[in-house]
C-alpha cells in the first residue's frame, strides 16, 4: 500500500507553485478582471432597477384595473389612457418577458370598450389587441389556466367563435380543475355561447358550473345569478345533483 504524507517538503513545493499562479496574474489582467467584475455588477444593477421601475408600474396597473372592476363602469379616456401607459411600461422595462404584466395588458385593453356589446366593430381594435396580449402572456405561461380563459373571454367579445376559441376553452377546462374563479368564468362564457357548442364543450361547462356550486354558497349564489341572466337555469339546474341543490337551496 502506498502512503502519501504531507511532509514539509510537500508543503513547501505546494506554496512555491502558488506562489508561481499568483505570479501569472499580471497588472494587465488583473485590470481586465476587475473590469469584467464591474460590468457584472452594472449589469446586475441596471437589471435590477429596471425590475423594481417595472413593479411600480404594475402595481400602478393593477390599481387602475381594481378600482374599474369595484365601479363595473368604463374608465374615462385619461385613466385609461395612464392605465395603459403604464401596463406598457411594466412590459418594456421588465429584463424577459412576463406572462403577469402581459395579462394585465390585455385586461386594460378589454376595459377601454367594456359597455360596447359583443362583435361591436367600434370596439375591434382594442379588443383584438386585448386577445393578442392573452396570446403572448399564454406563450410564456401556457399552463396558466387564467390566461387561456382571458383568452376564451377576449374571444367572446370579438365574437370569434372559431378553432381557437373552441381550444382555448378546452385547455382552460384542463389545467384548472379546482380553480374556482377560472370555472365560474368558464361556466358564464358556456352560459353565454352555449348555441355554439357540441356536447362535449357542454357536458365540460356543466362540470365546472359543477364545481363552482359545490365550492361555496357565496361561489352558488354568483353563478345562479349568472345562470338567471343568461337563461340557462333549467341546463345549470338539471345537471346538479339533488343533495347539492338541498345544500345550497338552489333549483328548488
Amino acid at each position: 500500500m502506498n502512503n502519501t504524507f504531507n511532509t514539509p517538503a510537500c508543503q513547501g513545493a505546494e506554496q512555491r507553485r502558488m506562489r508561481g499562479d499568483i505570479k501569472l496574474l499580471t497588472p494587465g489582467l488583473l485590470g481586465m478582471l476587475f473590469g469584467l467584475i464591474m460590468v457584472l455588477a452594472l449589469a446586475l444593477l441596471v437589471a435590477g432597477s429596471r425590475m423594481l421601475l417595472a413593479g411600480i408600474a404594475s402595481y400602478q396597473t393593477d390599481a387602475f384595473l381594481e378600482n374599474w372592476s369595484a365601479k363595473a363602469e368604463e374608465p374615462s379616456e385619461r385613466a385609461w389612457q395612464i392605465a395603459h401607459e403604464a401596463a406598457r411600461r411594466a412590459i418594456d422595462l421588465y429584463p424577459t418577458a412576463n406572462g403577469v404584466y402581459l395579462e394585465r395588458l390585455g385586461l386594460i385593453q378589454q376595459w377601454k370598450e367594456f359597455r360596447r356589446p359583443y362583435g361591436a366593430p367600434q370596439a375591434m381594435g382594442s379588443r383584438q389587441a386585448a386577445a393578442q396580449a392573452f396570446r403572448e402572456a399564454i406563450a410564456v405561461r401556457p399552463n396558466w389556466p387564467d390566461n387561456w380563459t382571458a383568452l376564451a373571454h377576449a374571444k367572446l367579445y370579438l365574437s370569434e367563435f372559431d378553432t381557437e376559441f373552441h381550444h382555448v376553452l378546452a385547455q382552460a377546462h384542463v389545467l384548472a380543475p379546482w380553480r374556482i374563479g377560472v370555472n365560474r368564468r368558464l361556466a358564464e362564457i358556456g352560459f353565454i355561447t352555449w348555441p355554439r357548442l357540441d356536447v362535449m364543450e357542454r357536458e365540460s361547462i356543466l362540470e365546472s358550473a359543477r364545481r363552482t356550486v359545490a365550492y361555496s354558497p357565496v361561489e352558488s349564489k354568483k353563478l345562479f345569478a349568472i345562470a338567471t341572466n343568461t337563461g340557462m337555469t333549467d341546463a345549470l339546474c338539471n345537471s346538479l345533483p339533488k343533495a347539492l341543490k338541498t345544500i345550497r337551496k338552489i333549483c328548488l
